[in-house]
């Protein structure tokens, strides 16, 4: 796993910069139930409605008028040489990632050494144990990538390894929201032990009412 982009999502946006701005009734455009989840608890009066396609599609549609502003990964702007066009990066604080969101897994031959050696050359481990925390919450939860859950770690230079996690329901107005901290090997039981934490709070209640 080379080094993570940034996992944030960001905030485009026709007339207002930042997603605070957008004056009530105000229409945002996102292709993720996560996204929407979170934009409704944050702003109850903003519509939230989908927007699909890939990157040009979605900048396309925000040009012609039909919303207000857009919300999209970061990682994926940036990739494109597409900062430019970003408005707001959103504070986590308020709205998580996605679990792993701009991170990329290198995949090779079996028994290739040399394309092995390679992508090690190219591993970066902090970035690999944040994304093991937040992929085994997600595993935790028995939650599938399109479900309203967000998750987002930190490694610290002592070893470290701060967990945050969130589950709502699709309509933003019920959520639960944890953290968790450990050492950095244990990264995938921390993933685990939060999502535990997060279904006794409540969580089998909002899974079930997903489902």
């Amino acid at each position: 796993m080379p080094r993570r982009q940034d996992p944030r999502d960001v905030f485009l946006g026709k007339a207002a910069k930042r997603l605070k701005d957008l004056p009530p009734g105000a229409v945002v455009g996102t292709s993720s139930v996560r996204r929407k989840a979170q934009i409704l608890a944050l702003r109850p009066d903003l519509v939230v409605r989908d927007l699909r396609g890939n990157v040009d599609t979605r900048l396309a549609a925000l040009g012609s008028g039909e919303y207000d502003g857009i919300v999209l990964a970061a990682a994926g702007l940036i990739r494109l040489d597409l900062r430019n066009r970003i408005d707001e990066f959103l504070d986590p604080a308020e709205i998580l990632p996605a679990p792993g969101q701009g991170a990329l897994a290198l995949e090779v031959r079996e028994g290739d050494d040399l394309a092995e050696e390679l992508c090690y050359a190219l591993h970066h481990p902090p970035s690999y144990h944040r994304v093991r925390a937040e992929r085994a919450f997600l595993r935790g939860l028995g939650a599938g990538c399109l479900a309203p859950v967000g998750a987002l770690a930190h490694v610290e230079e002592d070893g470290t390894l701060r967990l945050e996690g969130v589950l709502l329901t699709p309509d933003g107005k019920g959520f639960i929201r944890a953290e968790i901290e450990g050492d950095v090997s244990e990264a995938e039981e921390l993933g685990l032990d939060l999502a535990r934490d997060v279904l006794e709070q409540g969580g089998r209640e909002i899974l079930a009412q997903i489902r």
